[in-house]
């Protein structure tokens, strides 16, 4: 079973803003890898959508197109949450 667009793009940013919002309840700092996994996280599954959106725009109509820029957007944003917390650590 293959994923819509659409469903792919809810389900990734789901877990992006799900890592943000755990971080910013959390009161101890984590270590500086994790950090550094996450904004690779977040720039790769940026990535991925946009390629994908290049490489098969009919995929990415309409409605589709718009949560996938959203998605993007926020792994970009996201990606730079996180290199802020993890240059303000050291």
């Amino acid at each position: 079973m293959i994923l819509s667009p659409v469903a792919l793009s809810m389900a990734i940013m789901t877990v992006m803003l799900w890592l943000m919002w755990s971080d910013t309840i959390r009161s101890k700092r984590q270590a500086a890898v994790l950090y550094a996994m996450r904004i690779a996280f977040f720039l790769i599954a940026s990535g991925i959508l946009v390629v994908d959106m290049i490489r098969y725009p009919r995929l990415f109509a309409g409605s589709a197109r718009a949560v996938a820029i959203v998605t993007v957007a926020v792994g970009i944003l996201g990606a730079g949450y996180f290199a802020r917390r993890l240059t303000r650590r050291a």
